[in-house]
């Protein structure tokens, strides 16, 4: 009885160390369960964050895309208005082109007449000069 006491005594003291044992693997299991579930909670809040980012940056980028579609509607507008403009400043100076020339041939013909008009005055003058100095030769 006495050995049965001592091997039963062994196997206690044997089941208390593995109940130690388990029980201290339990406490680092539970640890590493409640680690883990912190960084699970870590991952899944960066998880969010870095999802809100990307829809942020989803957002600016769609606006920015609007602002390359305006402003090569812009662009093309402008230059739209630029070829108009540019037409119309030749056509403008074709224009002044064709008035010069007008001018400088109405300046000739004004010339011209003038110089017409000179010398009749100058032969008229010398007509009647003439004619005057015929009368008087005939009445004198």
């Amino acid at each position: 009885m006495g050995e049965q006491i001592d091997q039963l005594q062994k196997l206690k003291n044997k089941l208390e160390k593995e109940k130690q044992t388990v029980k201290s693997e339990l406490d680092d299991l539970r640890s590493q369960v409640d680690h883990a579930q912190k960084g699970k909670l870590a991952a899944e809040k960066l998880s969010k964050q870095l999802e809100q980012q990307l829809n942020d940056i989803h957002i600016k980028l769609d606006e920015h895309l609007r602002q390359i579609t305006d402003l090569n509607q812009q662009k093309s507008r402008l230059s739209n208005e630029n070829s108009d403009l540019v037409r119309q400043l030749e056509e403008f100076e074709h224009q002044v082109a064709i008035l010069s020339k007008t001018k400088a041939t109405t300046q000739q013909q004004l010339e011209e007449s003038k110089r017409i008009i000179e010398d009749t005055l100058r032969g008229k003058g010398s007509v009647s000069k003439f004619k005057s100095s015929l009368k008087d030769h005939i009445f004198h």
